[in-house]
Formats: C-alpha cells, structure tokens, sequence
C-alpha cells in the first residue's frame, strides 16, 4: 500500500535501503507545511512496516525519521530511496522452517560515534528462530561513550536483555 500511495510501485528497484556512506543532514531552511505533511506521513508509513514485516529497513527508516519536524528535499528524495529498496524486494517474505531445527540465534552489532550530530552510538540486533527473524531493533545508543568496545559492550548488553526475555517466552509455551 505503501508503494501505491507514493507510486513507486513502477519505480527502478534500490539494492540497499539507503545508499553507501549517505548521512543525512539537518535541514537549513525551513520545510513548507506540504512537504512536511508528505514526509511524515511516508516516514510513518515506513515505520509501520519496521516493525513487523521488513526488519532491513530499520536502521534507514529511523534515521531519517529523525528529520519529520523539518525534512529537506533531499530527505524525501532518501525517503522514497527506501521505498525504490522495497520495491526491490517485494517479493521476499519471512518463512519459518520449524523442520529445519533452527534454534534462537542472536546477531548484534553496533556503530561507534555513528551520528555526527549528537556523537551517540547505533546499536542494533535481531533475533532468528527457525531460519527467520522475529525480533529487532535499531536505535542510538542513549549516552555518548568513549570507544569501540563500550559501545559494543552496551549493543550486547540490549541484545542479551533481549535474550532473556525471548528464552523465557519460548520456555513457556513449551518450546
């Protein structure tokens, strides 16, 4: 629905959600009330899909959501990228292979110092069970850390709650 809306569903397909080595930055000037009106409502529309069907576009989605207040041309331009990526990929699905003995497995990773503005960290982590995913998130980190290793050490420690919490959940319906 989302491609629908903005007619991308014609659109030449992306083959990342954002292009290699893209930061955005704030805008400027000043969005005229239009722009800002059509930016967040595609920015929330990509946010919707974050959150259960296209764990890839988390990290690009919440990056420029972070301009909703007062987007640029070039972070709408960014914005309908993502949707070029989805159209890509539209095909794709989550599948669960119960038969395939896959158990819970974690992946983390972090940023250091990734945002230029504010010098946070990103961290992020998803969780695999069955040979697809089920849980991730992508967020700054919520203090300013001195190296690398503090910030992979607060990215593990979010996943390890995170895996805590999942261990218990599949314990209690039994499996």
């Amino acid at each position: 629905k989302v491609l629908e809306r903005f007619q991308m569903t014609d659109a030449r397909p992306a083959t990342t959600p954002l292009p290699a080595g893209y930061y955005p930055a704030p805008n400027l000037g000043q969005a005229s009330a239009t722009e800002i009106k059509e930016y967040q409502i595609l920015i929330g529309s990509l946010l919707y899909l974050t959150l259960g069907t296209w764990p890839d576009i988390a990290f690009a989605v919440t990056k420029m959501a972070q301009f909703t207040s007062n987007p640029s041309k070039d972070h709408l331009k960014k914005a309908r990228y993502i949707c070029r990526y989805l159209v890509g990929i539209r095909d794709h699905a989550l599948i669960y292979d119960g038969a395939s003995g896959g158990g819970l497995e974690a992946f983390t990773d972090s940023d250091w110092g990734s945002d230029r503005t504010t010098r946070r960290s990103q961290s992020g982590f998803f969780f695999r069970l069955a040979g697809a995913a089920f849980s991730w998130t992508s967020r700054a980190q919520k203090s300013v850390v001195t190296s690398v290793t503090e910030a992979e050490y607060i990215s593990l420690s979010d996943c390890c709650k995170q895996a805590v919490w999942a261990r218990q959940l599949l314990e209690e319906i039994g499996y």
